[in-house]
């Protein structure tokens, strides 16, 4: 399914609760998700982080052991299993099966803000720089990366992880709960 065919079907949902809910009961419900979605976000962004290093870290072992990259040594684990740390692997790629579940919600969450938050193409940009990448970027570097100037960077960042806290908690939460409604983004 496509970010596009996610949002569309989304759609009911996004338009049900805007609508049951007045102005200012969304205003207090971003900001009461602002600071939920601020926490996850930056340990979201941690993770990355910390499982890149594990990752890397895991395939020099492989290399290390028996000269192939990890993909090779999983796909024939059952032969090399003299040589790895088994149960270590199993432990990480456990590991990195709730990450991907995590990541595949924050996507949904963050292709709900590009689609129908207003300014959405930029805030999800803002998300995606500040908390999303391979390496800690600081709150300059991203400004000047988007090219956006101090008061209105953190008016925009304040203003996407509110968004991305509403959809979150209000959409791909309970929808991630409803077993008809399973779809699966690109990450």
């Amino acid at each position: 399914m496509t970010d596009r065919d996610y949002a569309i079907k989304s759609m009911k949902e996004i338009t049900f609760q805007m609508a049951s809910h007045a102005q200012d009961y969304l205003e207090v419900t971003m900001e009461r998700h602002y600071t939920d979605i601020k926490e996850l976000m930056t340990s979201y962004q941690k993770l990355i982080l910390e499982n890149q290093i594990v990752l890397e870290e895991l395939d020099m072992e492989c290399q290390e052991k028996i000269n192939e990259d990890m993909a090779y040594a999983l796909s024939y684990l059952s032969i090399y299993n003299n040589q790895l740390d088994v149960p270590k692997m199993h432990r990480e790629m456990n590991n990195l099966m709730i990450i991907y579940g995590l990541s595949d919600m924050i996507y949904r969450g963050m292709t709900l803000v590009k689609f129908y938050a207003p300014n959405g193409v930029m805030l999800s940009e803002v998300l995606h720089s500040c908390f999303c990448n391979h390496y800690n970027k600081t709150d300059v570097e991203v400004q000047q990366e988007l090219g956006i100037g101090r008061t209105s960077f953190y008016k925009m960042k304040k203003q996407a992880l509110g968004y991305l806290g509403f959809y979150f908690y209000e959409i791909v939460v309970p929808q991630a709960k409803d077993k008809r409604f399973k779809p699966s983004l690109g990450v």
